[in-house]
């Protein structure tokens, strides 16, 4: 007698669960679409390419003397 009482309320509880469902998707079918956004697009001049030169031997990289010791 108990179980049947769990689950009578157990189905219940699902199908009240389920129309609220289908109820949300009724509404947001029944809304009208969205506006289209505006997308706004940066412009690109190929012709204004500016190329930058770095010469490998000005770059100096510092080299730790000590290697096994702990920085603190």
């Amino acid at each position: 007698m108990m179980l049947r009482l769990a689950m009578a309320v157990l189905c219940v509880g699902a199908v009240g669960f389920l129309l609220r469902v289908l109820f949300a998707l009724v509404l947001e079918a029944a809304k009208e679409p969205a506006r289209a956004l505006k997308v706004h697009l940066a412009k690109f001049h190929p012709s204004r390419q500016e190329l930058t030169v770095m010469y490998p031997e000005t770059v100096h990289q510092k080299v730790s003397t000590r290697t096994g010791e702990r920085t603190a």
